[in-house]
């Protein structure tokens, strides 16, 4: 037995994904877990689909079992993001491997990177210079690596170059945060094929995530093309029924009441928000009329669009700082086929984390801190239920189980 895990947010699971999960396979797996996030995801968006329907759609295309990554390391930075379900994944006690899809498909190159970007002093005194200047972390970070690239044997191009990609940041954060920990998951890297992150250009039968959510939003019937059928006939459902696609848009109102009431106290007490950022974002709070407005109005070279769209969520959603640093607590589970029964059966001996099946059935078996972040999670999906076309009522996720396929 090959247990393998991907990290994902399947938003929504596309051809590409499979494509992923079939490597993975070819590779020798033969379980695979995803650590799925769930509502509101790593860009600052929500999900166009609710979880419990994303992870059936991603067992149906391949994955055997589903964990839910909680919202604090699903709307948090590459770092946290990668460290949240890296330490829960091991917690599991059984994950032999850890695949992932990158620009770049060499794991030993992302390994080279990952050592050289990693906690040492000289990389983050640099970052302080960099965004002192004004550079926004990312970009802080990337100068700073390339800045030390000189002192290494490193190939200075092709380091440099994996480090502008996105999901080759990401991928050097799997394989950082498995090395903080002295995992002994081992990571493996498949190289992306087709359209470009977030690009909208689609090559053959395979376009990003994001083009295919844009497809969605524009009653674009088309996406179909781009997803597995499984994965078509659920979002066709779910549009049907009025809970896809999912959007602020569908409740800017309700988001903006909520940021209206808070204060620039308030504000600073968001992850992400230092150095007087709360100022600039109640300014614009009392300046702009919706949420894509208020989060221009502050975006500049230091500041990204995704850490101010993440911190708008965290507002939302009232994931404070204190709260994002919360370490896991417990492995949820949203859905599961007979191969991902066996990895419970196993994880039941294994697991450092309770396994929870069924918030109603488990929360009392957590610690309060768990309680704290599990009950976040259930107010995240009814906060999510006011973003579809038609609202949908509160609490259910409290009383929904996993789903057996």
């Amino acid at each position: 037995m090959k247990i393998t895990a991907v990290i994902s947010e399947f938003n929504p699971f596309h051809n590409g994904h499979k494509y992923l999960i079939d490597k993975a396979r070819e590779n020798g797996s033969t379980h695979i877990i995803s650590i799925m996030g769930g509502n509101f995801l790593q860009r600052g968006n929500c999900a166009i689909l609710n979880k419990y329907e994303r992870a059936k759609a991603s067992v149906l295309g391949g994955v055997d079992i589903v964990f839910e990554l909680p919202s604090i390391y699903a709307c948090s930075s590459a770092e946290r993001f990668a460290r949240g379900a890296v330490v829960t994944l091991d917690s599991c006690g059984c994950v032999d491997e850890l695949c992932f899809g990158a620009e770049c498909g060499d794991v030993e190159v992302l390994k080279t990177a990952a050592g050289m970007t990693g906690d040492s002093g000289e990389v983050l005194r640099l970052c302080r210079e960099f965004t002192k200047q004004g550079y926004s972390y990312p970009r802080a970070f990337q100068a700073a690596a390339e800045k030390l690239l000189p002192r290494t044997d490193c190939d200075e191009t092709a380091v440099s170059q994996i480090l502008q990609s996105p999901n080759n940041t990401l991928a050097i954060e799997y394989i950082r945060s498995l090395k903080r920990i002295n995992s002994r998951i081992e990571p493996f890297a498949v190289r992306r094929i087709g359209a470009e992150h977030d690009s909208e250009i689609t090559k053959n039968d395979v376009a990003s995530a994001s083009a295919v959510r844009n497809m969605i939003i524009r009653g674009d019937n088309s996406f179909g093309r781009y997803v597995p059928e499984t994965t078509k006939d659920i979002i066709s459902e779910n549009i049907k029924s009025g809970k896809c696609p999912c959007d602020f848009k569908n409740n800017d109102r309700g988001v903006l009441a909520v940021l209206r009431r808070m204060t620039s106290d308030d504000f600073s007490k968001l992850p992400d928000v230092s150095e007087g950022l709360e100022n600039r974002i109640i300014k614009a709070v009392r300046e702009n009329t919706g949420l894509s407005e208020i989060v221009m109005a502050v975006k500049c070279k230091r500041y990204t669009h995704a850490r101010l769209s993440r911190i708008m969520t965290c507002a939302y959603l009232g994931i404070t700082k204190d709260i994002a640093e919360t370490s896991p607590k417990y492995i949820r589970v949203l859905a599961f086929n007979d191969k991902g029964a066996e990895i419970l059966k196993i994880m039941k001996k294994t697991s450092s984390l309770p396994i929870v099946m069924s918030p109603a059935k488990d929360r009392g078996k957590l610690e309060k801190d768990g309680q704290v972040l599990l009950d976040l999670d259930i107010r995240a999906s009814d906060l999510h239920g006011l973003l579809s076309p038609e609202i949908q009522r509160c609490s259910e996720d409290y009383y929904k189980g996993a789903v057996k396929l």
